[in-house]
């Protein structure tokens, strides 16, 4: 799993952007652009930004889920 790369995840499908902790959940996770608006945020959470993409193109997921 690694930066750049497609992936898909629950049935969307996108290109990782973020590998690695965040302050909003403990452990490791994925930051991915989604290529259509299925996402929850725009790399955003609670204030922090982890990559850049369009609003509801980001989503965050367990590594076990991609």
């Amino acid at each position: 799993l690694k930066i750049g790369v497609r992936a898909q995840v629950q049935g969307k499908v996108g290109v990782i952007r973020f590998v690695g902790t965040t302050h909003f959940q403990t452990g490791k996770w994925i930051g991915i652009e989604l290529d259509e608006s299925q996402g929850k945020n725009s790399g955003v959470v609670q204030g922090k930004r982890y990559f850049d993409c369009k609003t509801n193109h980001g989503m965050f997921v367990r590594p076990s889920q991609v």
